[in-house]
């Protein structure tokens, strides 16, 4: 009996091939159009420096590229950038969209950053798309 039900199936079968590569840079496109018009998120990041006073923006680069390096082999996929609230440039770590995951890196963060805390940011969206 159970054989006539799946005779349909099988006499109809058809073959569906998908371009999952295609699909996820359309679903990336559409967001990116979607969010145009909004300002900017609310995100969590983890700061690991600021920096005030004469050449406190090299200091940050500085830092940021030796973050870079030193983070080169987590698993999490993370941004390291620099934001300036004056007088201070900050040296940040983030676009965590989930407090947890913030501090789940900030374990790993603070081996080598003992007084690296999480905090919010507000960042444009087209920047943590990057």
């Amino acid at each position: 009996m159970s054989v006539f039900l799946l005779f349909p199936c099988i006499l109809f079968a058809q073959y569906v091939t998908y371009d999952i590569e295609e699909s996820i840079i359309k679903a990336q496109e559409k967001h990116i159009e979607a969010n145009k018009n909004v300002d900017k998120v609310t995100i969590f990041c983890i700061q690991i420096g600021s920096f005030s006073g004469e050449n406190s923006s090299g200091k940050a680069v500085i830092l940021k590229n030796e973050t870079e390096k030193q983070l080169a082999g987590i698993s999490v996929p993370t941004q390291i950038y620099i934001t300036f609230d004056a007088p201070n440039h900050k040296v940040r770590i983030g676009n965590f969209f989930d407090r947890m995951e913030a501090y789940h890196v900030l374990n790993y963060v603070q081996q080598t950053f003992p007084g690296a805390f999480v905090t919010r940011d507000k960042r444009k969206v087209e920047d943590i798309i990057k």
